[in-house]
């Protein structure tokens, strides 16, 4: 029996309304669902690209700055970069190929999560990057 459905990263945003408008706005992530606090302040959003999901919770705890807090695969990675520059996101690295036949660029979101979306470039019967 196979268990894994799918996952979905929860990733901090001290401030959610920001974090939510980046990556709808900037990425091109769809909001999915956004739930509120008692007193009506937002507190966590799910948002979505294509098969990609990932959790944004309200929250003061420190983004790693060294780590990948999530690393995305995308079908065309030349696109989504055209898009994202387009749009006004700064690259911190790439677009660059790396070792495990990834393209990758690097990017933070406004809370400082750091991200890596890449696209397998020899993808294999066992996923991406495998």
């Amino acid at each position: 029996m196979k268990q894994g459905v799918r996952s979905m990263p929860v990733l901090p945003a001290g401030d959610l309304a920001a974090g939510v408008a980046f990556y709808t706005g900037k990425l091109g992530f769809d909001l999915a669902g956004q739930w509120k606090n008692d007193d009506g302040t937002p507190n966590f959003a799910i948002v979505q690209l294509g098969g990609i999901t990932l959790g944004l919770a309200q929250s003061d705890r420190p983004a790693s700055e060294q780590d990948w807090a999530a690393y995305f695969y995308l079908e065309d990675i030349d696109a989504f970069t055209d898009q994202v520059l387009g749009r006004g996101v700064k690259l911190s690295r790439g677009p660059e190929e790396s070792f495990y036949h990834c393209k990758e660029v690097d990017l933070s979101d406004p809370h400082g999560n750091r991200l890596c979306f890449a696209q397998d470039l020899k993808p294999g019967a066992d996923g991406p990057g495998l």
